[in-house]
């Protein structure tokens, strides 16, 4: 055999490779798909800044030139002269249509007084203030009962606080009143939850707090300040608050709201976003207030706290009375009745027996009796 008839037979194999179909292309855009879109990129930027001013079009295209429309004169003489006057006198002998400067009343207009700094850092740091709005009940009843629990909020919350403490607690009140997330009475937001032990949105509402008399001098105080606050005065130093506490806790809820201010012994909280801005405080004052709380009565509570009887489980019906079992004794007469009777008028009537009661309700049979853990109410501790 010839060498390059064997030189031949052994390449058949790779002769084989031009007689095979050829590969098929692959899937998606070729290089013009993507050379078309970057041309386009460059095109669309380019004509940007021509038309954004950046870029000047190349001098083969024609000279730059802007027109601006004028609608003055470059030079006026009279004007200038006018100008150079030395007083009012020479300029009406110019221009004998000028106004008189001492037409106008300069004397009258006052300037907005300088801004105080410290205010302004107040209001970047607490945010914007509640608006000013008079709560005004329907009837000289629910005002009363407005002002009552207002002011029971701001003295068993804030006694001991200076005015300003105060009236933080009766504008966190009124802010929770014009809020859609609280009930939209005053004796509504002070004793909400208070039927329970526990759930109280005020503790005083549902600690016991409420069986201590309070004092005439702070309680007189806390009237003052909750009726201001009724009338349409706004603190600002609190803000939009809703929420507080003192300073010796920090509840588990203070990290999920904004504080807004720290006033006396009490830190204030805000919503956070769009249900803490002033937009959110809209909700219409109803004007007919409940009766006062608390709803769960203070022997209740107290016995409550105590973990004793019944009342440790934490629920009991509304005006169910004390854990202890009431006496059955009869009711009182009606007063037409004891109107009836025929009593001398110089006569003394004879002294009542002791274990003779006079009211309907038994409850009631139990005034002026002080309890063991109350007689030491109001004394010094030495």
């Amino acid at each position: 055999m010839k060498p390059e008839l064997a030189l031949s037979a052994h390449a058949a194999p790779a002769r084989a490779t031009w007689r095979d179909p050829r590969p098929p292309k692959p899937a998606g855009p070729g290089r013009a798909f993507w050379a078309a879109i970057a041309a386009v990129i460059a095109v669309a930027c380019l004509a940007f800044l021509l038309q954004s001013g950046r870029l000047r079009a190349p001098a083969v295209f024609g000279p730059y030139s802007v027109s601006v429309p004028l609608t003055f004169r470059a030079y006026d003489p009279a004007r200038w002269a006018i100008m150079n006057a030395e007083d009012y006198e020479a300029a009406l002998a110019i221009d004998p249509t000028l106004p008189d400067p001492r037409a106008i009343g300069f004397a009258d207009a006052a300037a907005l007084p300088p801004a105080d700094p410290a205010l302004l850092r107040d209001e970047a740091f607490v945010g914007p203030p509640a608006k000013s709005y008079a709560f005004r009940g329907v009837t000289a009843l629910d005002r009363e009962r407005a002002h009552y629990c207002l002011t029971s909020a701001i003295y068993y919350e804030a006694a001991s606080e200076t005015d300003d403490g105060m009236r933080g607690v009766a504008q966190t009140v009124l802010n929770r009143v014009r809020h859609p997330s609280f009930p939209n009475t005053v004796c509504g937001v002070v004793f909400q939850g208070s039927q329970r032990a526990g759930v109280c949105q005020f503790t005083f509402s549902c600690d016991g707090a409420m069986a201590r008399a309070p004092s005439k001098p702070n309680w007189l105080r806390a009237s003052r300040v909750a009726s201001a606050a009724l009338g349409g005065y706004v603190f600002p130093k609190v803000g939009l608050a809703t929420h507080y506490h003192t300073q010796a806790i920090w509840p588990r809820w203070g990290k999920s709201l904004v504080m807004t201010n720290i006033v006396g012994a009490h830190i204030f909280h805000r919503w956070r976003g769009r249900w803490g801005m002033p937009d959110a405080f809209r909700a219409p004052y109803l004007g007919r207030e409940p009766v006062p709380g608390p709803y769960l009565p203070v022997a209740q509570q107290i016995a409550i706290l105590r973990g004793g009887g019944a009342a440790a489980a934490g629920l009991l019906p509304e005006g169910s009375g004390t854990v202890e079992p009431l006496p059955n004794v009869a009711p009182a007469p009606i007063p037409s009745a004891m109107a009836a009777q025929d009593r001398g008028i110089g006569t003394p009537a004879a002294p009542a027996a002791a274990t003779a009661q006079t009211y309907t309700d038994p409850r009631l049979n139990q005034s002026g009796q002080i309890r063991e853990e109350f007689k030491g109410s109001g004394e010094w501790k030495r």
